[in-house]
């Protein structure tokens, strides 16, 4: 089994973890067109720090759908970017889950299944 995912980053003076925030909940509500319910949830990723995953509520359950976070210092120095000046943020996001909720498959394993009747719809 394989994964696609999206990922994002931005870097500027003064970005902070509430523009992450902001910019996660637009994107969201745009991609689906509507205020679905949303969490960040702590977590860990290894560039960036702090790091959350964001879940939708969707059928009546929470659906992870990405990870983000604020870029780690260090991964701004490697880059050459002063992280006294510059702060920036990050985001990736599951193609499939995002085609869950969309196309409202009940189970992410039939994207996975090779079942031609399935993807035919699509």
């Amino acid at each position: 089994m394989y994964f696609i995912s999206v990922e994002s980053a931005l870097c500027d003076e003064g970005l902070t973890f509430t523009d992450l925030k902001g910019t996660i909940k637009e994107f969201l509500r745009q991609m689906f067109g509507q205020d679905l319910p949303i969490r960040f949830r702590t977590s860990y990723f290894p560039f960036t720090e702090p790091s959350a995953e964001v879940d939708l509520q969707w059928n009546g359950k929470w659906l992870e759908v990405l990870g983000c976070g604020t870029v780690d210092p260090n991964v701004l120095k490697g880059v050459g970017l002063d992280p006294e000046k510059y702060t920036g943020f990050a985001a990736g996001f599951g193609v499939e889950r995002f085609a869950m909720v969309l196309y409202e498959i009940d189970d992410i394993r039939r994207v996975y299944a090779s079942d031609l009747r399935f993807l035919r719809q699509f």
